[in-house]
């Protein structure tokens, strides 16, 4: 009988009874009602939470929105400063249409400029992040910096794992790495997304073993002092070769458009280079070559 009324404060009485579908785990690029209407509601608090609290007509935005609307004008929409008006009777209804009508890419693109931008309030990602879990979206905000797209919550986790491994000073490099890589996978760039994996694990091998310049070596280096499976070893050089053969991933300058790249391709290997990023940090730890 407990385990039914826990299971009951989850659902809605019409999906509880079975006269509603049970809440289903969107796809990537959905947006749902639910999500549009919840991002807004939320988004909506923030906003009136900061203007003056004068009559609507006549309500301007306080800091820290004023900055970071005014940037948003200027920096993201690459509009005349001067153009912009503060006034809350312009704004709340432009925004508002973002979140009613706009695809993901401009849902998710406005929310990722203001969780990036240095006025941010501080509890703003997580905030956001909380929604997306609670309406079941493909994306998840990660390290309160960019929104990016997950497979599911067991991937979810491995990222997650992958940047707490990476806390340490001497792995910012690879860090900022495995960030870009989320980034240009939310943005559609997959074969950037790509690049920024697989230089998230050279990044890792290099510091591990600052004589290797390439991942092969470092990987080749690393198995003398750390126990690698061979197979691992070998699956993972058979990726890292995949992506400098594969025309425009490792090269892209050389030809942007030419890599045969796509979503799923991009999602595998931010997975898979997070997975090993950990992989190899705490192999290492175990071996004695990290504190």
């Amino acid at each position: 009988m407990s385990d039914d009324i826990e299971r009951r404060k989850m659902l809605s009485f019409e999906q509880a009874e079975g006269a509603a579908p049970l809440p289903a785990k969107l796809q990537l690029r959905e947006v749902s009602p639910e999500l549009r209407a919840l991002l807004w509601n939320r988004l909506h608090r923030y906003l009136s939470n900061a203007t003056e609290q004068r009559n609507y007509d006549n309500s301007y935005f306080n800091n820290p929105w004023a900055t970071i609307l005014k940037d948003e004008h200027v920096f993201r929409h690459h509009k005349m400063a001067d153009d912009f008006n503060n006034k809350a009777k312009v704004i709340v209804p432009q925004t508002r249409m973002i979140f009613e009508k706009g695809d993901y890419l401009a849902i998710f693109g406005w929310l990722e400029f203001v969780i990036k931008h240095p006025s941010c309030p501080h509890d703003f990602a997580q905030q956001i992040d909380g929604i997306l879990r609670y309406c079941k979206a493909a994306y998840r905000v990660l390290e309160n910096a960019v929104i990016c797209p997950i497979a599911s919550d067991t991937e979810h986790a491995t990222i997650v794992k992958a940047f707490a491994d990476l806390t340490s000073t001497q792995f910012n490099g690879a860090r900022a790495h495995l960030r870009n890589a989320a980034s240009h996978l939310t943005a559609g760039a997959y074969a950037d997304s790509v690049r920024e994996s697989i230089h998230a694990v050279e990044a890792v091998g290099t510091t591990l073993d600052p004589n290797a310049n390439v991942l092969s070596k470092a990987l080749a280096k690393l198995e003398q002092k750390i126990s690698i499976h061979p197979a691992m070893k070998n699956g993972f050089t058979a990726l890292y070769g995949y992506t400098s053969d594969e025309k425009g991933i490792r090269h892209a300058l050389l030809d942007d458009s030419a890599a045969k790249v796509d979503e799923t391709d991009a999602l595998f290997m931010l997975g898979a280079c997070a997975a090993f990023v950990s992989y190899l940090i705490n192999k290492a730890r175990l071996n004695g070559l990290l504190k």
